[in-house]
């Protein structure tokens, strides 16, 4: 969610929110060599000397008129430049270049303080967003600074300000800080209360972006220093902004974070139980937050009602009337001073595409573990967020060419985390045809991106692959990846404990030490997680290691306990198998038939061909060892489907057989 200055000029603040980046001063690109825009002045005077003609009175309004038209006509192709050739972007680069010898020329001119305080902010804007020349903006800004200090054009000093900040920490990130808790205190001292937020705002996007200054804690520091503020001022949107933006800070550090981030969550539940009025944009922030909370703990009941109140929520055909395109609100912020009109504080977020496609991302979530069960309704939830997300272009009418690479980085980023997902899916339902197909097209969608090997989406594209490879039988390749998913990732993460879980399930036949040794390497992290999902997997294979039959049976009731509070029916039929197996093998009685059977049904019902052949062999055999020999015979017909499909793929990664000739010149 960006934070745009409240003055209208310099552009925007930081990205605070779960969306596509802002649209608005970011990165700066060029079509040449240096990346330096060589302005062309189409005027025929030089730097700082007057037209030798004069023009008349207006000129200077006909070139601030014309730089906006240069400007939008490149913003009107800044995503067809983002993917075309260098000559679009040639194209694209002398608008620009025209916009700003405009602006320059307009300088040359005797203009009234206010009005070159806009034009000198205006350029340095422009340079900002569309080139590096940082050092040309920043001495347009301190000449505006200047000259809005002398006249008491505190707006537009404020403006400056800010987007000074913005360049400076391009290349010195610890004097930008100092620079900005400066200006807060300023703000502060003049009782301007708008601005404050606006700059308290963006101190907390420079601590919590990615870098040398990242630091969680900081940034939720500045959160509740805003939080305080707003709560002395009753600024009741403020409050729900600051304490949203808490929440999303606290959910990075995974289901410990998620305590926090739901105390958080309660502050803005309590206002709008109190009948105080939010933006539409905050209350869908708020549900998406409260169904990631549910989420990450793996607490599948809480999730099912959120889920509706979202999708009731964003079929209200009344909350889009005001929802603009580019994602932009406002935020209420009491004046200053008694009397004056109402302020408020500018943000962009998702357009009305963008809600929809997270939304579909965040249904096939809620979805994931009754998917088989509900005829696959999370794979059709994600099938429609990929539909949807390659809409979102359609947002993209007027953006710069950073702008617009920024948002479809987000974009591939989403569409590849559905892809991501969806073969998650396709693998629980053991169809490894299909989330092989998906695997290629997630990687393709994925290449853009250039992923560094230990970021989340990179990780989490080597896990699918180790768990692709485990599911056909590669095991080699499958431990490989999963090592490198664990190098990469702190000991105590989630896909961290995972891998090696699945890493201890491959090497105990063969390499039971080594097995032993990563059960014991995260056994300090499991027991008191507080994901209901992971530390059901850490019981169940605690439970399939040979040990005390007591203490196996009451690992097994554990796990089954915490596989049902997860709604996992996978893991489920998986402990149901080696319960049969662990306990009746062998065993000729009517429990014996009755767990035998429950097995092989619970794996048949979640579409699991090789626990329904193991469930389905183990209930042929008691049949068989109870003599209703018409019955076992049956049951293996109907494991004979099974039984291939299983054949089929555990041999996909065997090399072929010798030719026929080959093997009798052999012998």
């Amino acid at each position: 969610m960006a934070s745009q200055n409240p003055g209208g000029g310099g552009g925007g603040g930081g990205y605070y929110g779960w969306g596509p980046p802002p649209q608005h001063p970011q990165q700066h690109a060029q079509y040449t060599p240096t990346r330096n825009i060589h302005h062309a002045h189409h005027y025929g005077h030089g730097h700082g000397q007057p037209p030798a003609q004069q023009m008349g009175p207006d000129l200077p309004t006909v070139l601030l008129a014309l730089t906006d038209t240069y400007i939008t006509a490149a913003h009107a192709s800044g995503y067809k430049t983002s993917l075309g050739t260098a000559s679009d972007a040639e194209a694209y680069y002398k608008l620009v270049a025209t916009g700003l010898a405009c602006l320059e020329t307009a300088l040359q001119y005797r203009l009234q303080p206010r009005v070159e305080s806009i034009v000198r902010l205006r350029y340095a804007s422009i340079l900002y967003e569309e080139t590096e020349n940082l050092d040309e903006a920043e001495e347009a800004l301190n000449k505006g600074l200047q000259l809005a200090t002398r006249n008491n054009l505190m707006e537009l000093k404020c403006s400056m300000q800010y987007l000074l900040v913005k360049i400076t920490f391009k290349t010195n990130h610890k004097a930008a800080l100092l620079m900005l808790n400066s200006f807060i205190q300023d703000v502060e001292t003049l009782d301007i209360p708008l601005w404050t937020y606006s700059f308290r705002f963006l101190r907390f996007h420079l601590l919590a972006e990615a870098g040398p200054t990242h630091d969680d804690q900081a940034a939720t520091n500045a959160l509740r220093s805003i939080y305080s503020m707003s709560k002395d001022r009753m600024d009741v949107q403020v409050i729900a902004l600051a304490s949203l933006m808490e929440a999303m800070i606290s959910l990075r550090g995974g289901a410990d974070g998620v305590e926090n981030a739901q105390r958080a969550l309660a502050r803005v539940f309590t206002q709008q139980n109190g009948g105080l009025d939010i933006p539409p944009q905050l209350e869908v922030l708020t549900q998406l937050l409260d169904i990631c909370c549910s989420l990450m703990l793996s607490r599948a009941q809480e999730c099912d009602p959120k889920l509706r109140k979202l999708h009731t929520s964003l079929d209200q055909p009344g909350r889009w009337l005001n929802w603009k395109e580019d994602g932009e609100f406002s935020v209420d912020v009491h004046p200053g001073r008694p009397g004056r009109p109402p302020e408020g504080l500018k943000l962009r977020w998702l357009n009305k595409d963008d809600v929809f496609t997270v939304g579909y991302f965040l249904s096939g979530h809620v979805k994931f573990q009754k998917n088989v069960e509900e005829n696959g309704k999370a794979e059709r939830f994600l099938t429609e967020g990929l539909k949807t997300v390659d809409r979102i272009t359609a947002g993209f009418t007027q953006m710069s060419v950073e702008a617009s690479k920024s948002k479809l980085a987000w974009k591939r980023s989403l569409k590849s985390y559905m892809y991501l997902y969806y073969a998650f899916l396709l693998c629980m339902r053991t169809d490894w045809d299909s989330a092989l197909k998906i695997f290629k097209q997630l990687e393709e969608v994925a290449v853009p991106l250039a992923l560094l090997p230990n970021s989340p989406l990179a990780l989490h594209i080597t896990y699918l692959r180790a768990i692709i490879n485990h599911g056909t039988n590669d095991l080699y390749q499958a431990v490989q990846a999963y090592t490198e998913v664990v190098s990469n990732t702190p000991v105590d993460s989630e896909l961290s404990i995972i891998s090696k879980l699945n890493q201890i399930l491959i090497l105990r036949p063969q390499n039971p030490s080594e097995a032993d040794a990563l059960l014991t390497s995260i056994e300090r992290y499991c027991p008191q997680h507080k994901n209901e999902l992971l530390k059901a997997a850490y019981i169940a294979v605690k439970a399939t290691a040979r040990g005390e039959l007591v203490k196996t049976k009451n690992y097994l009731s554990l796990a089954l306990r915490h596989a049902a509070a997860a709604g996992n029916v996978q893991l489920t039929f998986i402990v149901l198998n080696f319960m049969c197996h662990r306990f009746f093998s062998g065993v000729v009685s009517e429990q014996a038939e009755k767990s035998a059977k429950a097995a092989w049904q619970n794996a048949k019902k979640g579409r699991d061909t090789l626990w329904t052949l193991m469930g389905g062999q183990m209930y042929a055999d008691c049949l068989a060892r109870k003599g209703n020999d018409l019955e076992a015979i049956r049951q293996q017909q109907m494991n004979e489907e099974a039984s291939l499909q299983v054949i089929k793929n555990l041999t996909r990664n065997l090399p072929p057989p010798p030719p026929y000739q080959e093997v009798m010149q052999q012998q």
